[in-house]
């Protein structure tokens, strides 16, 4: 493994571990990280004992683009319908990826959608129409993660496309709380 990889794997980790502490209050159930893999990313133990992989992705522009989009449109995040485009692709690419080669490492996969260049706040009031649009996968779970407040907050907040039982936007504990304490 390059530097360069151990590199990415390693800030995968750092990502894991505050969707690993937002889990809980959101879906009532544990996950403890078990060990890193490739497919998927991690394998996970939940509270049942029954193993789960995660897979964990970002949603943001691509990377050639940012610059234009950030320095010379001005744009600090992407506009509500471009993420949602760039979200279903990226289901169904890493559906594909489950289909070939996950099933053969962890039964079940939860895949983890790191919203980077855009945030919750601005796609909440679109997804709130959209139960059951994301619904063409074999992901046992699809979580919107957004790590902007991260920093600020020290917590991250989730929206849950699927399951439907599940289904819907999980703020962060304490919303009106000051930030960086």
């Amino acid at each position: 493994m390059s530097d360069q990889e151990i590199g990415k794997k390693e800030g995968e980790r750092i990502d894991l571990y505050p969707f690993l502490d937002a889990y809980p209050w959101a879906t009532g159930e544990r996950l403890l990280l078990s060990h890193g893999g490739e497919s998927p990313d991690f394998i996970c133990t939940r509270s049942n004992g029954r193993e789960v992989g995660i897979e964990m992705t970002m949603v943001m522009w691509d990377p050639r683009d940012a610059f234009c989009q950030r320095i010379l449109d001005r744009k600090g995040t992407m506009e509500p319908f471009e993420a949602l485009a760039k979200i279903q692709g990226l289901i169904d690419q890493k559906e594909e990826l489950r289909r070939s080669r996950y099933t053969d490492n962890v039964k079940n996969t939860i895949l983890v959608l790191q919203l980077v260049d855009g945030s919750l706040y601005s796609l909440r009031f679109i997804l709130k129409d959209l139960k059951g649009e994301f619904d063409s996968h074999g992901f046992c779970e699809v979580w919107l993660v957004d790590y902007s407040g991260h920093e600020a907050y020290g917590d991250i907040e989730l929206f849950c496309l699927f399951p439907h039982e599940q289904w819907g936007f999980y703020q962060r504990p304490c919303p009106g709380r000051k930030p960086y304490g």
